[in-house]
């Protein structure tokens, strides 16, 4: 999987903001193992185009098809 590329870091006033990154990460760590856990696709956005990324994950459980 692609790291998420920031730009520099800058200075956060305000303590809710400083949260929001940890936060998106934590969120977006738990999507990927619920996908893997009921073998569900998980979508990110990779390369400009939408990738359903669940049926790659390791240890992945085969997923449902849907027409």
């Amino acid at each position: 999987m692609s790291t998420l590329k920031l730009q520099p870091p800058i200075t956060l006033r305000d303590p809710d903001l400083q949260k929001v990154l940890p936060a998106l990460r934590r969120a977006a760590q738990n999507a990927r193992e619920l996908a893997l856990r009921t073998g569900t696709p998980c979508h990110v956005w990779r390369d400009g185009k939408m990738v359903n990324i669940g049926a790659s994950l390791p240890g992945a459980a085969p997923g449902k098809v849907f027409d």
